[in-house]
């Protein structure tokens, strides 16, 4: 983490901090919001560890959240998440800072929010972990991939956002952000630089990301129950460094740094929801020794995802969803098979609501293509099939 971010955030955690306690006092603990979840599940996949590690069966697949916020008068927010995870071989029920920030609303047209934030990608990206809003177990995992959290879920800066009423035309949302991420090579995204196969073990053993910045709009249409999605961010300077495969005693680096534009849509009409979404990504990537340039490589890649899906509701118990997802290569090598060039997703979901606080759901996907599935020590692939099958339980306990 940069030092710049390092001192909004602490700067927010104490504000925060000190905030808390005088709430406790003035107005009580009635205004302290507590929340959470606690989930596990189990993973099946077939032919290929995808989205990680579990043609055997695992039971390694559970997520955890406590959550604290209250409101200082009418304009201030200030709160914290705590979360954990272990998914295969990522995580390891590490609690981690999802969020923590204090968020001041001037007025509905603008506000400032500054700490940990969550990352305003997607339709969906700041709600990434809210179980209970949605039927699915996994969100498309071409734009909302579980092993690359680490870029997505939130970053360290600051948020300038608002809405802004259009009258007859609806009202659009808007959100401008700037910070960086912390990053650490235990998570996912480290894999991303290792199925390269150029670092030599153990991996990655440092990452870090100079800066992200963007932002995101969402448009609340004059139709009732359809919301517009519209989002740019870049990541600059996504660094990872090693040792060298072919030479064990020179560092390896390499750089990254993608761009994202995502368009989406959402429409809700009594018990259906519809959605669709649209993400290109593109960037430069860089792969070389140092101080030595005895290897060195760059080029552009870039992916083309988009999904489509569809939930409906059956009373309060259930809750029946489906999506089809795909993911292209833009930049395929010449010699890559048509089956690593794309990865198509079709993905059947069922949610039961056992009560308010317990949810219970399952799903199936089956895979045709095998364009971004890897092969590390960490999600073993070393002979890759061209279409595979998973399938998953999972139940969740809201607080």
């Amino acid at each position: 983490m940069r030092p710049t971010s390092r001192f909004i955030l602490a700067g927010a955690l104490l504000l925060g901090t000190t905030l808390l306690t005088r709430a406790a006092v003035t107005v009580g603990s009635t205004n302290v919001q507590i929340g959470g979840f606690f989930s596990q599940g189990y993973l099946k996949s077939s032919k290929n560890n995808h989205p990680f590690e579990a043609k055997d069966g695992t039971w390694d697949f559970r997520e955890m959240a406590v959550n604290v916020s209250t409101t200082i008068g009418t304009h201030l927010r200030v709160g914290a998440q705590g979360f954990a995870q272990k998914l295969g071989n990522y995580g390891r029920d590490e609690v981690l800072l999802d969020w923590a920030n204090a968020d001041y609303n001037f007025r509905p047209e603008f506000g400032v929010r500054a700490g940990r934030i969550k990352y305003p990608k997607g339709l969906y990206g700041e709600a990434l972990d809210v179980d209970a809003i949605r039927p699915f177990i996994f969100l498309p995992n071409n734009i909302y991939s579980v092993v690359r959290r680490d870029f997505s879920a939130s970053f360290d800066g600051a948020m300038f956002y608002g809405s802004l009423n259009a009258k007859q035309a609806g009202s659009f949302d808007y959100k401008l952000f700037y910070g960086d991420i912390a990053m650490s090579p235990k998570q996912g995204v480290a894999d991303l630089f290792n199925n390269a196969n150029l670092f030599a073990a153990p991996g990655v053993q440092s990452l870090s990301v100079e800066k992200v910045y963007g932002v995101a709009i969402d448009w609340s249409t004059p139709l009732s129950g359809l919301k517009i999605h519209a989002s740019y961010s870049k990541l600059d300077q996504a660094v990872a460094t090693g040792r060298f495969l072919a030479v064990p005693a020179l560092p390896l680096r390499a750089e990254v740094s993608p761009a994202y534009t995502t368009v989406g849509a959402e429409y809700t009409r009594g018990d259906w929801t519809l959605a669709a979404e649209y993400m290109h990504e593109d960037g430069p990537v860089a792969y070389q020794t140092q101080p030595a340039s005895v290897f060195s490589v760059a080029r552009q890649y870039g992916t083309r995802n988009y999904y489509a899906s569809v939930a409906r509701r059956f009373g309060e118990k259930w809750e029946l969803g489906a999506y089809y997802a795909k993911a292209k290569n833009a930049h395929p090598a010449a010699t890559d098979p048509e089956p690593a060039r794309h990865l198509d997703d079709w993905a059947f979901a069922i949610r039961y609501n056992v009560n308010e606080h317990v949810i219970v759901k399952a799903e199936f996907h089956t895979i045709d293509g095998r364009y971004n599935v890897i092969n590390t020590p960490r999600t073993p692939n070393p002979t890759l099939a061209d279409s595979m099958s998973f399938w998953a339980l999972k139940t969740t306990f809201v607080f």
